[in-house]
């Protein structure tokens, strides 16, 4: 793969509700050699070769995305192309009760429970998926995850989230974190769990999986040094500079210490919890003003680091 400073090798590809019948929608991003043409992204403009045959070089790696809380799965679309015009194909599920559509979920226990498995299963789609497997380098898979996708994601590398550490969390600091403690599980599900799996823990390790990249990752609070224990691979923590949604030293802050010096973790200079969305058009900085909100930085320039940084990481990783 080429340095991320020189022209790309690629065009960026685009599909999007990749599979037949689709458990839910599935957005791709992908190397491709056909000329881009202009797209739009919920609103936001980008450009991208939609529905372009793959670019004949071998197989690529893989970068499976996990949206934020209440998001959608093109809210990385400006990481995505970036990746894909660098040799990565990026795959983006739609989170089913989690998104801006349906957040009948959202913040609850579908992060240890449902998100997980959505991931999982779309990557079983993709390996099985007759025009998309065989491009597929099969050693070279990442997950990558804002926020709640960030633990979403470290699960999937074998984190062990307890959710009666959560419970134990909010019955101190209710008032305090509201964001976390707003749909902390109650002593009836976390019977459930524990009933379903004989302890209030969901295992969804996945060794397929073989780096993770956390961005201003959620639930640390429930973090402990025996959950994260089995956490064995390369790991990329991008934290806000000032996270106005997670405090911060209950979060990424948290991971740090527990982490001991075997993840890296890399703060982004002016940045908000919602600064790795995309640009804010002005609807959405009309209607949905807090997440236009940056912290002394512009939002491309944010975008710029974070795509120089998560390029850096894998391409360290996976290059040929």
């Amino acid at each position: 793969m080429m340095p991320s400073s020189d022209k790309p090798p690629y065009t960026a590809g685009f599909r999007d509700r990749v599979f037949d019948r689709d458990p839910f929608p599935l957005a791709l991003w992908y190397p491709a050699v056909a000329a881009e043409t202009p797209v739009r992204h919920m609103g936001v403009a980008s450009a991208a070769a939609r529905n372009a045959p793959f670019a004949h070089a071998g197989t690529f790696p893989l970068v499976m995305i996990s949206h934020g809380s209440e998001g959608h799965r093109f809210v990385h679309f400006w990481l995505a192309e970036f990746l894909a015009r660098r040799g990565f194909i990026v795959a983006a599920p739609q989170h089913v009760g989690d998104n801006y559509l349906d957040a009948s979920d959202a913040r609850s226990l579908t992060i240890i429970e449902r998100r997980p498995l959505e991931m999982r299963q779309a990557l079983d789609l993709l390996l099985d998926h007759d025009d998309i497997a065989p491009y597929i380098d099969t050693d070279k898979i990442a997950a990558l995850g804002h926020s709640a996708g960030g633990a979403t994601v470290l699960k999937l590398g074998g984190w062990q989230f307890d959710a009666s550490a959560w419970t134990q969390y909010c019955n101190v600091n209710q008032d305090g974190d509201r964001v976390i403690c707003e749909f902390a599980p109650g002593d009836a599900a976390l019977g459930r769990l524990t009933d379903l799996h004989g302890a209030p823990i969901v295992l969804a390790r996945d060794d397929r999986i073989s780096a993770l990249i956390m961005i201003a990752p959620a639930f640390g609070v429930t973090a402990t040094r025996e959950s994260v224990a089995p956490l064995d691979m390369p790991m990329l923590f991008i934290e806000a500079d000032t996270d106005e949604v997670l405090l911060h030293d209950v979060n990424a802050v948290r991971f740090r210490a527990l982490l001991q010096g075997r993840a890296k973790f890399v703060r982004i200079k002016g940045s908000g919890h919602f600064s790795f969305l995309p640009p804010c058009t002005e609807y959405i900085a009309k209607n949905f003003p807090h997440l236009c909100r940056d912290f002394g930085r512009e939002r491309h320039h944010i975008h710029d680091s974070v795509q120089q940084l998560v390029h850096h990481f894998l391409n360290r990783l996976y290059s040929r």
